[in-house]
């Protein structure tokens, strides 16, 4: 109950949340390469996007992401660069969330932060080739 208070109050005293701006990926654009720093979580507004592997120097298809999929977050909240090479399958439109805003917006929540961290590294564990 505490937990669900402290989200409806930095909702609303903040701009966090709300801080993002979009960007137009035509079909076959690279949206970001394994390997490249985390400045983005990105959210599907509109389109689909494909994820890449990289195995011997070679991309094999993993998975297609469509409206609504987040692109990113599992590398964001393990603290590591982009796992994945992404692609626009289609033409699209992706929310463009800076990391930045999230680090800031998790500040207060640091036991359910180090809850989340511990079980994304359970799942990631898991399913190494499942997250975007």
């Amino acid at each position: 109950m505490m937990f669900n208070h402290k989200i409806q109050d930095k909702i609303s005293s903040s701009t966090y949340l709300k801080s993002y701006e979009t960007k137009l990926f035509r079909k076959d654009s690279v949206i970001y390469s394994k390997g490249e720093k985390i400045n983005f979580i990105y959210i599907i507004l509109n389109g689909e996007i494909e994820s890449f592997l990289e195995k011997n120097k070679t991309l094999s298809s993993n998975l297609i992401l469509k409206k609504g999929g987040s692109l990113g977050l599992m590398d964001f909240i393990l603290n590591r660069n982009y796992s994945k090479t992404m692609l626009a399958k289609k033409t699209s439109v992706l929310a463009l969330v800076n990391k930045n805003y999230f680090i800031d917006f998790l500040k207060p929540f640091k036991y359910e932060s180090i809850l989340l961290k511990t079980l994304a590294m359970d799942i990631d564990n898991q399913n190494k080739n499942l997250w975007s």
